[in-house]
Order: structure tokens, then sequence, then C-alpha cells
């Protein structure tokens, strides 16, 4: 090896290190993304279906609703617009919504603090029995 050339693979690891680094973080964050899609979507198939099935309070509806879901933080979930079954045949629509931060573990390690972030959401709809 020349003399020049010495250090030249350390030169290139640090121009490569940092956009490795972001594509691995970028596919770690999808897979939080796509988590909690997962998570939202059986928080509010299982408050709909909570609606539709029992004769249960809306409050008592939110509380099942968080009770399916594992992984986000409860005080961070909302449910805009839980109702329950008025009629037969009528239709109850659950939406459960959560704030998501892009790299937010990542931002809240080094101690920083991110804007307002994605908020995701997922809508259930079930026809209530009669």
């Amino acid at each position: 090896m020349a003399r020049t050339e010495r250090g030249a693979s350390a030169v290139e690891f640090a121009i490569v290190l940092p956009v490795l680094f972001l594509i691995i973080a970028g596919i770690v964050d999808f897979g939080r993304a796509y988590f909690y899609q997962i998570q939202l979507a059986n928080a509010a198939r299982e408050g709909v279906r909570a609606a539709v099935v029992g004769t249960l309070s809306t409050t008592q509806i939110e509380d099942r609703a968080k009770a399916a879901v594992g992984g986000i933080p409860v005080a961070d979930l909302s449910f805009p617009g839980m109702v329950t079954c008025g009629t037969t045949n009528a239709s109850v629509t659950a939406q459960a919504s959560f704030q998501w931060l892009v790299m937010g573990p990542a931002i809240k390690i080094m101690g920083g603090t991110w804007g307002a972030g994605n908020v995701l959401s997922s809508t259930a709809v079930m026809k209530c029995g009669g």
C-alpha cells in the first residue's frame, strides 16, 4: 500500500457510515409505524365489537379498546366519536388514533424534542345486531 493511500478506508467509512445509519434507522422506524398501525386496527376493531355486542357505556368501550392495544402508551390513544348501538341495523364506527413521532425514541435519547408528529389512525365499522 502506498503512503498516500493510508487512511483512505477510514475516510470512506466515515463518509458511508451516516448514510448507512440513516437507512437502518428508516427501516426500523418504518417497522415501528407498521406495528403501531396494526395495534390501532386491533383497538378500533375491539372497540366497535364491544359497542355492537354488549350494552356497555362509552367509557367501558374505550377501556376495552385500550386493553386490546399492546405496545402503545394508553395515554396517547384517542377514540373520537365512539358511540354505542342505538337502533337495530344501524352501524357503529370506532376510530383509534395515535400521534407517532418519526425517530421519536432516538430523539428522546439524545435529549431533544420533535415537532407534532404524524397521526396514525384506524377505523372499524360493524352493523348493530338485533
